[in-house]
């Protein structure tokens, strides 16, 4: 079960990475680093719950 959610992050991680170097062009480099600690919590969040069911 856990190889097949980290096959299936992969994939998202490439495409969030991806959007986030597209983003660092548009913004400063704080505004990036403030959104991707924003959703490596949400992201940590979700596993904890998914954790607790």
């Amino acid at each position: 079960m856990f190889e097949i959610i980290c096959v299936l992050i992969l994939p998202v991680m490439l495409i969030v990475y991806y959007a986030i170097q597209r983003l660092v062009v548009h913004h400063s480099n704080m505004e990036v680093k403030l959104m991707i600690h924003d959703l490596i919590v949400e992201a940590m969040n979700k596993h904890d719950h998914d954790f607790d069911d």
